[in-house]
């Protein structure tokens, strides 16, 4: 497996050894633009994601695309979700929540992910969110 350069990219998608995708943006958006773009091409990637929540394990997992995830941190309910699905996690620190980038709430995608039980419906209601609606 490579190992994950989170100074060189903060998300990648690889498929037998080859980085497919790769993005420096913040927040969840990259990761639902990569899944959008490789979701017809790929299957039984790894993900490398600097941080991974709830909302960020339940888009991999509903993808179809991933089978393996390498995170900097992650969620506990993120690493309790995709070890209920079955898909292995290498995480640098388990934390309680995914935090605002201010540090003073629990980030509001994991709130949305909560509720969201497919691939779909998770990503029209976090696109609703980041449009404010």
């Amino acid at each position: 497996m490579l190992a994950p350069s989170f100074s060189a990219y903060s998300l990648a998608l690889i498929h037998q050894g080859t980085i497919v995708h790769s993005s420096r943006g913040r927040g969840i958006m990259p990761l639902v633009a990569c899944l959008e773009e490789c979701r017809p091409r790929y299957a039984n990637c790894i993900l490398h994601d600097k941080i991974i929540g709830l909302a960020a394990a339940k888009l991999a997992a509903y993808s179809g695309v991933v089978s393996s995830v390498v995170a900097g941190t992650a969620s506990e309910s993120a690493a309790d979700f995709l070890e209920d699905k079955g898909i292995p996690l290498e995480a640098g620190t388990i934390a309680a929540n995914i935090l605002t980038a201010d540090r003073s709430a629990v980030c509001p995608g994991e709130i949305i992910a909560q509720g969201a039980n497919d691939y779909e419906s998770l990503v029209a209601q976090l696109r609703a969110m980041l449009q404010g609606k």
